[in-house]
């Protein structure tokens, strides 16, 4: 390795391990609840889908049209957070909030899901047998609610776009989560990815040699500890020690892999994103292509992880993009 290449891999080890947590984590916290979708649209707040492996509730919010006509289709969404924070709770003035509302009016549910966030006792696979577990609770109860059990999607952002990815590309027999819904279907018509990682091994750095290793953990101890804590949250291992084991664990959590169960798929990314590079995105489009699955990949110009500097007027044209491609692909 020559010493350009030796300064460009840290300089990217230092802007990915530092953005994913502190950054990401900073723009998903949620502090306040949109008063414009309590307003605008019928909301059902704190359902309990299922209970976690300790018996806590795990809950969801649904927003539904005030007048709705016929069965609802419906689009579940995904926080973002670094998998490790992150709420269901829809802040207010954010495209995120545009988008549900748009929904809402064009007649679509949108069901904003909590699932469980890594910590040192909680590791994945909870996190995608959650996501899943959201789909097969909307099929047992959509003769309750007006759901259309036909017409189901996942849109997520960041770490939800991750675990959206991730829920709609593998099957049924796969990340099976309660008991009693696993009867049925996780199955998806479709996933709206905003900038989520598809190559975890990539994004935590795990094949990054033992001297490069050195000299970041040189310069600043925390960011190796970073990398430590996110890696040991989410597959359980310690890199450090075991580091294999935390390779072929992320491979099992990688969306990339995922080749045989695709859907229609679009994505939304920043090319200047610095918490997952949008290279993510493009390493995606290339295996749907490969799988013949429909994708579109939207470059947002300028566009940072959550879209904060994006202007008005671009941003809700990329919501109209967002909600046309999910009515695209109504059964």
């Amino acid at each position: 390795m020559n010493l350009a290449t030796s300064n460009i891999n840290i300089y990217r080890f230092f802007l990915n391990l530092f953005f994913i947590f502190f950054i990401s984590a900073s723009l998903f916290a949620q502090t306040e609840k949109s008063t414009l979708l309590q307003e605008k649209t019928a909301v059902s707040e704190n359902i309990t889908y299922k209970k976690d492996g300790t018996g806590k509730d795990l809950l969801l919010d649904i927003y539904k049209p005030r007048k709705s006509t016929g069965k609802i289709p419906v689009v579940i969404f995904l926080h973002g957070g670094a998998w490790a924070l992150g709420d269901k709770v829809i802040a207010p003035d954010n495209y995120i909030e545009q988008t549900i509302l748009k929904l809402t009016e064009k007649n679509y549910a949108v069901l904003s899901v909590n699932y469980r966030l890594v910590s040192e006792d909680i590791h994945f696979p909870g996190p995608i047998e959650d996501s899943k577990d959201a789909v097969r609770w909307v099929r047992k109860n959509a003769e309750r609610y007006g759901f259309d059990s036909e017409n189901i999607g996942f849109w997520g952002v960041s770490a939800g776009a991750h675990l959206s990815l991730l829920s709609a590309y593998t099957p049924d027999n796969e990340f099976v989560g309660d008991p009693e819904l696993a009867k049925y279907s996780g199955k998806v018509n479709y996933v709206v990815d905003n900038f989520g990682p598809t190559d975890i091994n990539r994004l935590l750095h795990t094949r990054a040699p033992k001297p490069l290793l050195f000299i970041v953990g040189l310069i600043a101890e925390k960011i190796i500890d970073i990398r430590s804590k996110i890696a040991k949250g989410m597959t359980g291992y310690d890199i450090k020690t075991d580091r294999k084991k935390v390779i072929e664990f992320c491979k099992t959590i990688s969306p990339i892999n995922y080749t045989q169960n695709t859907v229609p798929t679009l994505i939304l990314h920043g090319n200047k994103d610095k918490v997952a590079p949008i290279r993510h995105s493009k390493r995606l489009v290339k295996m749907l292509k490969k799988a013949n699955t429909e994708n579109e990949l939207i470059v947002v110009e300028k566009g940072d992880h959550g879209f904060r500097t994006t202007d008005k007027m671009y941003q809700n044209e990329l919501n109209d993009a967002m909600v046309n491609f999910i009515i695209a692909h109504k059964k």
